[in-house]
């Protein structure tokens, strides 16, 4: 009898901390399961506009099943429950062996996915947890003035809020044509779900100068945050910005 799970995590490769290849739900003696799991832990990408437009660049979940039968029964249902609201997803096992999800916005969601055969035996297990980083971006050149970055809220049904969240903004006082340039002073606030500047920094540039911000936060709250920036003067504006909201280590827990 054979009772150990066979999961591969194709991210694992580079990620510590992985699922470890043991079975969550007990003795499996009908089933022997084998699990190919890619997209586990992933970024997705925000960049918007002056005006918060926003492009998406989203990841997609894709687990492989491949269980073999210790009592020689067929397979009949393969099985993902994707924990973000949606309806959980099957596909028959003669038809295929994959199943693909893509997750919007992001944020830490406790996934459970698993096979059944014809005999009623089930074998399940949960992906602890789900990870779907975020990174948001604006960039702009020779602009009057630096724009605003909004740092959207979550998803909904995210388990949590993230554990960092980080900032990284470069402001660039350029050449102007014609020769109107002149020094500027710019302010950089982070301004958390409530309202409350909870970082700032000011920089005086002058003509052909620029800057970076950079700030860290541990266990940022939950919600909508905003990178305020602005300049005491209309200048000729590069400006390259940041913000990553950072998940990692969660566990997972169906009570």
């Amino acid at each position: 009898m054979r009772t150990l799970v066979a999961l591969i995590i194709t991210s694992c490769l580079i990620i510590p901390g992985c699922i470890s290849a043991e079975s969550f739900d007990g003795q499996y003696d009908a089933i022997y399961p084998v699990y190919g799991i890619s997209g586990w832990e992933m970024t997705h990408h925000f960049e918007k506009d002056a005006n918060n437009q926003t492009v998406e660049t989203l990841t997609e979940l894709e687990i492989e099943y491949s269980p073999e039968s210790e009592i020689g029964a067929e397979f009949t249902e393969f099985w993902l429950l994707p924990g973000d609201n949606s309806d959980i997803k099957t596909v028959d096992p003669k038809q295929s062996n994959t199943i693909q999800h893509m997750y919007t916005g992001y944020g830490a969601f406790m996934s459970k996915f698993g096979v059944v055969d014809s005999e009623g035996n089930e074998h399940s297990m949960p992906l602890s947890a789900l990870i779907r980083s975020a990174n948001f971006y604006l960039n702009q050149s020779q602009v009057g003035e630096p724009a605003n970055l909004f740092i959207d809220a979550p998803n909904p049904n995210s388990v949590g809020s993230a554990e960092r969240l980080g900032v990284e903004s470069t402001i660039g006082n350029s050449v102007a044509l014609p020769l109107t340039s002149q020094p500027t002073d710019i302010t950089w606030e982070l301004i958390d779900p409530e309202g409350t500047v909870v970082e700032s920094h000011s920089e005086t540039l002058d003509v052909g100068e620029d800057y970076t911000w950079e700030v860290w936060l541990e266990s940022p709250m939950r919600g909508s945050w905003l990178l305020s920036i602005e300049s005491s003067q209309d200048v000729n504006i590069d400006q390259t910005s940041m913000v990553r909201m950072g998940y990692s280590g969660y566990i997972y827990d169906d009570n």
